[in-house]
């Protein structure tokens, strides 16, 4: 018991503890449109998450968006961050914050945003310098678009390895138009590989004894579902709220931890499983109708009854684990639009969509085979053994797992 033990460790390890930067969390975006005139300017729109500022900014620690905006101390420096660290260069010199700096509003309680204007002082090469946050998470990125006084749009990804690119003069083709194909390939991969929620759903589905087959069963489930809702999302088709999104992959989560016990119990344990289940979303389902939580009672309802008639599936089936990737492909669908939140922050230009969402789909399927590969190995040599032993390896694997889903799903639903 003692790999078991280990590995249900590992994943609480990936649960709460981390929820900052679950789900590929630190991301911020700029968009930057520049003013024609004999002196350059720009106004600035830029949107970064509370988590981050609570890190960076000392004034913010522990504060929410609420919190930050009643209070002039920690407002004032969170927008002296803010400019500091998402700035435009003219020839030698930052360009400087001309007027205030006001707030934006922001459907997304875990989100600030802020505008503002610049100016420069001199003509010379224009050039963006952004970095914030790098030196508390150096993993972050930074999506910026800008927009040139002669309508070329230009967007870029900045890194702490690369914080600064240069814009060019109106007219000239001196500035790189988009982010590489390669450099949203690494979004794509950097996103799954700091996205804990969807490695750890992905775990949850690869807990109970299954087959090679099997396992691309669930990766193509996943992958196409994702693929088309990160681009119905992408294209603007449609747009959930990006909060209700959070809290239903926290969902996915927990109702596929609760099938590996399902599978694993008798029928009378198996009775108050569901039981549970419908209680619990009964209740929840109650609440948002009521107004409490970002999760819509309809979708509530939804997973409630997909969850419940698929428990009850399963019971019928010889082998259930060759129904999982039909449990992978509806929350799939969940969590393409959580993919698509990263890109469609950003406003790409319609003929960067293309690439963009290819590029990134692909670092995100090269993520998920990655893991795959390293995971499902293991999952197998500690599944070896009696039954009594397979049993337990998913109990004990699924707890902490569930303990997450649980966790994330009340606590973005909540704010």
């Amino acid at each position: 018991m003692a790999a078991p033990a280990l590995l249900a460790c590992l994943l609480a390890m990936a649960g709460p503890a981390h929820d900052a930067i679950a789900h590929g969390r630190s991301i911020s975006t700029s968009v930057w449109t520049l003013e024609p005139g004999p002196l350059p300017a720009a106004r600035v729109l830029a949107r970064v998450r509370v988590s981050d500022l609570q890190r960076a900014v000392k004034e913010a620690a522990g504060l929410t968006a609420v919190e930050i905006a009643v209070r002039p101390a920690s407002e004032a420096a969170v927008d002296a961050y803010l400019t500091a660290h998402v700035a435009l260069h003219a020839g030698a010199s930052r360009c400087e914050v001309r007027g205030p700096v006001t707030a934006v509003p922001s459907a997304d309680p875990s989100h600030v945003a802020r505008r503002w204007r610049v100016e420069c002082r001199e003509p010379g090469p224009l050039v963006l310098r952004v970095d914030p946050f790098f030196e508390v998470v150096p993993q972050h990125y930074h999506l910026a678009r800008a927009t040139r006084s002669d309508g070329e749009v230009i967007e870029r990804i900045f890194v702490l390895e690369s914080p600064t690119h240069a814009l060019g003069a109106p007219g000239s083709d001196t500035a790189q138009r988009g982010a590489s194909f390669a450099e949203y390939l690494g979004l794509g991969v950097g996103h799954i590989a700091t996205g804990f929620d969807h490695l750890l759903f992905l775990l949850a589905l690869l807990l109970v004894g299954i087959s090679v087959l099997e396992v691309a069963t669930i990766v193509t489930g996943f992958t196409v579902a994702h693929s088309v809702t990160l681009a119905l999302g992408v294209l603007g088709v449609v747009e959930p709220r990006s909060a209700a999104i959070e809290a239903l992959i926290g969902l996915s989560i927990a109702v596929v931890a609760v099938e590996n016990f399902a599978e694993t119990v008798g029928p009378t344990t198996r009775r108050w499983i569901l039981v549970s289940i419908a209680v619990g979303l009964a209740l929840a389902a109650i609440g948002a109708a009521s107004g409490a939580g970002a999760v819509p009672a309809l979708a509530l309802i939804g997973v409630g009854v997909f969850a419940l008639c698929y428990l009850e599936l399963i019971r019928h089936v010889a082998r259930p684990s060759r129904m999982r990737w039909f449990v992978a492909f509806v929350f799939g669908l969940i969590h393409g639009f959580g993919f698509a939140g990263l890109l469609t922050q950003i406003g790409l230009p319609p003929d960067r969509i293309a690439p963009a969402l290819l590029g990134f789909n692909l670092g995100v399927e090269i993520g998920q085979i990655a893991l795959v590969a390293l995971a499902w190995p293991i999952l197998l040599a500690l599944e070896r053994g009696s039954r009594l032993h397979r049993v337990r390896v998913v109990q004990v694997c699924s707890a902490p797992i569930l303990a997450a889903g649980l966790y994330w799903f009340l606590s973005r639903s909540l704010g």
